[in-house]
């Protein structure tokens, strides 16, 4: 998409529907595609919005001055949106467990991990045998292991597993989140429950440094189900055989779409018949 394409956009709207934008144009990064359409507005002074949403950060300065904010001023406004932003996250994990924990009934498997096990359509895609999404967006390893009672209260006979991108993301070692996977491992073969441990997929082009540490994350996790006799999933070789997440599998080079889902459940399904004998 051209910056004169862009350009006009704006100025033919009051408001921009960045969803319907991006259907225009998939092969343009999304992430790039909002940054151009910040860049140009403040070009050309515009008064478009880039959504109809307002964001937090709208809400808390709309009665100040940039001009002439204080220090003061500016400590509230970062102590405020620290505080919201931690008390959200903490919120949603807290409902989630609990909702996890009350609802759940036997399946043959249990999805777990972050926002891309959430995300996924585990229960339209996973064929012949039954599923229990326990996928939470924004989870580390150490607070899945906070999570693993929710994976038994479905009497699951496995577990799909997939974390590590957000422990990177913050900064937690690889020999933390290997050591946390550990527990897993620990836990889930106390209760008699087969585990198969999916790979950290590599991510896109604006996440692209954290790429090596997925692929020594990914050494590390094979040679840990290796010791524990744990079969490793590589859906690596099949999602992200050049090492990155390509463009056409994810609109912001974390998540996935439904191509790459597509592409997961293909390599998943063979193999949950196989070992279900389904």
């Amino acid at each position: 998409m051209t910056p004169e394409q862009l350009l006009r956009e704006l100025e033919q709207h009051d408001y921009l529907d960045l969803a319907a934008l991006y259907e225009r144009y998939p092969d343009t990064h999304f992430y790039s595609l909002v940054e151009a359409l910040y860049r140009i507005k403040a070009e050309h002074g515009l008064n478009t919005r880039i959504s109809r949403f307002i964001t937090e950060i709208e809400k808390l300065t709309q009665d100040l001055d940039a001009k002439t904010l204080t220090a003061e001023q500016f400590l509230s406004l970062t102590k405020t949106l620290d505080l919201n932003q931690r008390a959200q996250k903490a919120a949603r994990f807290i409902h989630t467990k609990d909702n996890h924990m009350a609802f759940s009934k036997p399946v043959d498997v249990v999805m777990f991990g972050d926002s891309i096990t959430e995300w996924g359509p585990w229960h339209d895609g996973i064929n012949g045998v039954s599923v229990a999404n326990r996928g939470l967006g924004g989870d580390t390893t150490q607070g899945m292991i906070m999570r693993l009672e929710s994976t038994i209260v479905c009497q699951p006979k496995l577990v799909c597993v997939m974390a590590g991108i957000n422990d990177l993301a913050q900064g937690y070692t690889i020999d933390e989140i290997i050591h946390n996977y550990g527990e897993m491992l620990r836990f889930w073969h106390q209760h008699d429950i087969d585990v198969w441990v999916q790979s950290t997929l590599h991510v896109g082009e604006r996440l692209a440094s954290l790429n090596p540490l997925v692929a020594e994350l990914n050494q590390r996790l094979y040679e840990l189900c290796q010791q524990r006799e744990v079969t490793f999933i590589d859906l690596n070789s099949q999602l992200c055989p050049q090492g990155e997440l390509p463009l056409e599998c994810s609109a912001d080079d974390l998540h996935l779409n439904s191509q790459a889902y597509t592409q997961w459940l293909a390599y998943l399904n063979p193999k949950l018949a196989k070992h279900f004998g389904r």
